[in-house]
């Protein structure tokens, strides 16, 4: 294939310079970056080259993937923090997304929402096949062959039942881990996990419960060698003992140098094929190296000048700032798969907001629109809750043309229509409320405060350090309202919905939301065309029930550079929580890339 493109040479060369020290120095706060320079060319010449580069469609090996951590690891054992995520890449789970259904294949899902809640999306990893043989018990087949790093103390032996078991019973009953502390102290963590042989594992759960754990035990549960942990005691690995770590995943952990990067090198017998080009086994880099930036300047600056493969990129300015000056450049922009929205208290009697009302008027006063071409510069969407319009969620998004005439008029602006309401529900001087914030959301939420004044609501913005926000947000010690994230990628969780959610940020309480997500969890992982029906029919229902306020959804964007292939722009491999699944499937053009000039 051949392509033309334009090499910009300069007089005087941007000097890149990355720091990585042998060692980092431990620091509570993460993310020290490391010490890149940007010096830009005083003059530029454009010269026209033809160069001939080989099929992008066609598996290549070798070469190193870079890409941008934004923090320190917190730990590399899942019973020491509930925040480590990093074992995606090194250990692995028991179900997948079936990479066969995305971009690379028949493109049914283009996986930026993960698999949606359905469970057809979801395919066998570390279970060659599982199964649900009444409403309290999951079947699990672990499939032969698998085998743990080739290190002491496991010395590559075979993983089995026994394992897969252990693990299932340490997440859930250990203290600090994201699985325990999301589900066994509300009763719904599994009941028992059983190895019946060598390669078959048997966990009981609550009924009530079954459809909820679908997704948790076979896509949201990594893997440690048990003999790691017998290794050290019985205890966690801690945050220095990175170079203990065993899994099965594709990635093995080279190095780790806090502030500054991680380094990964490619499991030689990894045990997975690539299933559209069944020949090749995975992964297709050598290795893999996260720098750890948390600087947005800093992170453009290495990805501009080639020194990092592909990156997220969230604000849209950005984005046609790089493609003006690198026009080679790959962008993807897609609906965020998680929206910020003001939630209100709905379970404090003497707040203004248990009044619908009030709670239109407040939707009435905000001009979406013109947040959305003013702020957003066109790149948002005014409709992405309950559900973004991503491909997986076809079946159950309902554009606002096709919503019912009160949630079209939730999303318009009537300022008077505003004023006559609260006057009905009794505040026609308006009100005062406070909102617990980040201090980096202060300017966003000023444009909000200044729409809600026009009707005589005076919103006080209570600007919290990160940690501090956080502690509010997630412990519900807000008393007013709170601005705060919905993972809208779950829509079958109905997080912020239902009476049982910790992400229930308004308390909001009603029959037919519980309802809707019982139905949910009896049909998960048996019949996702009924997880469909309930949810399309509820969403429009929570529209107008106008819990929030709602909000513009701002685009998300991934770039990457054209010698990073087999990539599509998501960054999920497809399931509920495998957020580097992608990884073991790309693979790089180092001859592109060194003809680009990198």
């Amino acid at each position: 294939m051949r392509k033309k493109i334009v090499l910009v040479i300069t007089s005087c060369l941007m000097v890149l310079t990355l720091l990585l020290a042998s060692c980092g120095e431990e620091k509570e706060e993460p993310a020290v970056s490391p010490d890149i320079q940007d010096k830009p060319s005083t003059e530029q010449e454009t010269v026209e080259t033809e160069e001939e580069y080989a099929d992008p469609l066609e598996p290549k090996y070798g070469g190193t993937f870079t890409r941008i951590r934004l923090n320190n690891i917190k730990a590399w054992d899942y019973a020491a923090s509930s925040e480590m995520f990093t074992v995606s890449l090194t250990g692995e789970e028991l179900l997948m997304g079936d990479w066969t259904r995305g971009p690379a294949g028949t493109n049914e899902n283009d996986w930026t929402g993960g698999f949606g809640g359905f469970v057809g999306m979801l395919t066998g990893k570390l279970a060659e096949s599982w199964s649900m043989p009444d409403n309290e018990t999951f079947i699990y087949n672990i499939r032969p062959g698998v085998h743990y790093w080739d290190k002491a103390p496991a010395n590559g032996r075979e993983l089995t039942a026994e394992d897969v078991a252990w693990n299932i019973e340490r997440h859930f009953s250990s203290p600090l881990s994201y699985l325990y502390n999301s589900y066994t102290p509300v009763g719904k963590a599994p009941l028992s996990a059983t190895a019946i042989d060598t390669y078959t594992v048997e966990v009981k759960v609550k009924p009530e419960w079954q459809g909820l754990m679908v997704d948790v035990l076979g896509d949201h549960l990594w893997l440690i060698c048990p003999d790691v942990v017998e290794a050290n005691g019985g205890e966690p690995l801690d945050v220095t003992q990175w170079d203990q770590f065993i899994g099965t995943g594709c990635y093995m952990i080279k190095d780790y140098v806090q502030s500054s990067y991680l380094e990964y090198v490619r499991n030689p017998d990894y045990w997975q094929f690539d299933p559209l080009h069944p020949e090749n086994r995975l992964p297709y880099p050598d290795g893999m190296k996260e720098l750890i930036i948390a600087d947005t300047s800093t992170q453009l600056a290495g990805f501009r000048t080639g020194q990092i493969d592909a990156m997220a990129v969230t604000a849209w300015e950005d984005v046609e700032q790089l493609r003006s000056k690198n026009p080679d450049l790959m962008v993807k922009s897609t609906p965020a798969s998680s929206i910020n929205l003001l939630w209100p208290r709905l379970d404090n009697e003497n707040l203004p907001f248990n009044d619908i009302r009030v709670r239109y008027a407040m939707n009435l006063a905000v001009n979406q629109q013109e947040i959305l071409e003013d702020y957003y510069g066109g790149n948002a969407d005014i409709l992405g809750w309950p559900y973004p319009n991503l491909p997986v969620f076809s079946t159950i998004y309902t554009p606002l043309e096709e919503q019912s005439e009160i949630v079209q008029d939730l999303f318009g602006y009537d300022v008077e229509r505003a004023k006559e309401l609260l006057t009905e529900a009794g505040y026609p001087d308006g009100f005062k409320f406070r909102v617990d914030c980040a201090s980096t959301h202060s300017d966003y939420l000023s444009i909000i405060k200044e729409y809600l004044a026009a009707i005589d609501i005076e919103m006080e913005l209570a600007n919290l350090e990160w940690s501090v926000y956080l502690s509010v947000w997630t412990g519900g010690t807000y008393t007013d309202m709170v601005y705060a994230n919905d993972y809208c990628g779950k829509p079958y969780r109905m997080m912020c919905m239902t009476e049982a959610s910790i992400w229930n940020y308004s308390r909001f309480k009603h029959d037919k939301t519980e309802t809707a997500v019982k139905e949910i969890a009896a049909a998960l992982g048996r019949d996702d065309s009924r997880v469909a029906e309930v949810l399309k029919e509820i969403g429009p229902w929570e529209l107008e029930q106008a819990v929030p306020i709602y909000l513009p959804s701002p685009h998300a964007y991934t770039m990457w550079w054209p010698w990073l292939q087999n990539f599509y722009g998501a960054t999920g491999g497809g399931g509920n929580a495998n957020l580097d699944e992608y990884l073991m499937y790309l693979w790089l053009d180092t001859d592109m890339k060194t003809k680009m000039g990198h």
